[in-house]
């Protein structure tokens, strides 16, 4: 949720300052066109130290947002801005252009968020308040309810910008909470299937792979009882077949290496299982010695991955590596196949698809990250998983 915050933030901050710079090239020509020379040397001073610290604020937010986010460097920038829109008319004598810079005021205030808006509302209308007060040729000018008028519009102004960062901020709290939704739900679509997966296994293990043993057993019997046994010894061949076909099926689903041995013992047997039906060495570095309660996402990512690699990559060798180092789960699998474009994932994981795709959703809802590095020939693939703290699995 946080980050769709951030999110907004950095936008509004890349708004401002674009609009900051266009607001010191008016403010020079509403100098040069609206004022006296004699009113020109603090008029321009201002200007010119407002665009100094406008370009600084500009520089760090389009050139180093990520700078400018952690440094906070340009919060103390919106203050300023209504400040100088609001002291430069008090600046001047009857200058109705510098009147409409107050125009600009209720932008500022709109791309801020929550009690910052409020105050800055309060400020702009109170700034506003004084630079017309304060103009004597405006006070002579203009009557008592014709003051109160342009007040009353200024504040008015003010208030609809508070009240569009209002139903702004509402608005990203909903997409935030719908968001967050939307990741407990599919964590919960892929515990669901996992949990679907160990059923079958459990399933085919117990019941058609007995069967398949049982009658691989009798015909066993029947060969040595029977002296014609072309028939039987084909029907014994198919049945070794079906059941190491039906043993492949239940290590896939959910290998009871697993549970039994852990996550390192899983992985290898899934590598040399990757190997044996593909023909394709498999590099493994595991170092992994603890057992987790995330280490079945990260074994069906692995799963994932080889998967991807036998049925698109036509690669000729895989390396594997597997890491507990301490506080985050690193697994690297890289491939010298044909390679993969990264942006392949985000568009099959917005269509509904079920893979890789998947797989990374579910690794973000628990804070880790699924990174397709560059690499010369073939696809790299980098999972980091941080490891929950005090749920360590036993």
């Amino acid at each position: 949720m946080r980050a769709i915050f951030v999110q907004f933030q950095q936008r509004a901050q890349r708004q401002r300052s674009i609009l900051r710079l266009a607001l010191v090239a008016i403010m020079v020509l509403t100098v040069f066109s609206g004022t006296p020379r004699a009113e020109w040397s603090a008029q321009f001073a201002l200007v010119a130290v407002y665009g100094v610290l406008a370009i600084i604020a500009a520089w760090l937010v389009l050139r180093h947002p990520h700078r400018a986010r952690r440094l906070r460097a340009i919060e103390p920038m919106v203050p300023i801005d209504i400040a100088a829109i609001c002291v430069l008319p008090f600046l001047s004598t009857g200058s109705y252009l510098m009147l409409g810079l107050l125009a600009f005021l209720p932008f500022f205030i709109a791309t801020q968020a929550g009690h910052r808006a409020a105050v800055m509302s309060v400020v702009a209308i109170i700034g506003g308040g004084v630079g017309v007060l304060t103009d004597p040729v405006f006070r002579r000018q203009f009557s008592a309810m014709e003051i109160v008028t342009i007040l009353t519009m200024l504040a008015l102004l003010c208030l609809c910008s508070y009240t569009v960062s209002r139903t702004q901020q509402r608005r990203l709290a909903s997409i935030a909470e719908l968001t967050a939704s939307r990741s407990l739900l599919l964590a919960d679509v892929m515990t669901a299937e996992e949990r679907e997966r160990r059923r079958i296994a459990e399933a085919l293990h117990d019941g058609a792979l007995q069967t398949v043993l049982a009658a691989k057993q009798d015909l066993r019997e029947a060969i040595r009882a029977n002296g014609d046994t072309s028939g039987v010894e084909r029907a014994s061949e198919l049945l070794v077949d079906v059941s190491r076909d039906l043993r492949q099926v239940t290590r896939e689903l959910h290998p009871s290496v697993l549970d039994e041995a852990g996550l390192a013992e899983a992985v290898q047997t899934l590598a040399d299982s990757f190997s044996e039906r593909t023909g394709v060495p498999v590099d493994c570095s595991i170092d992994y010695p603890r057992r987790h309660p995330d280490d079945v996402t990260i074994y069906g990512v692995t799963r994932e991955l080889l998967n991807n690699v036998a049925r698109h990559a036509n690669a000729h060798r895989v390396e594997l590596a597997l890491s507990d180092g301490g506080d985050v789960v690193t697994l690297d699998v890289r491939d010298d196949g044909v390679g993969m474009d990264p942006s392949i994932v985000s568009k099959r994981l917005s269509e509904g698809h079920i893979g890789v795709a998947s797989h990374r959703a579910r690794i973000e809802t628990l804070g880790g990250t699924v990174e397709f590095e560059p690499v010369e020939h073939g696809t790299s693939v980098q999972v980091l998983l941080p490891i929950r703290v005090g749920q360590e699995a036993q």
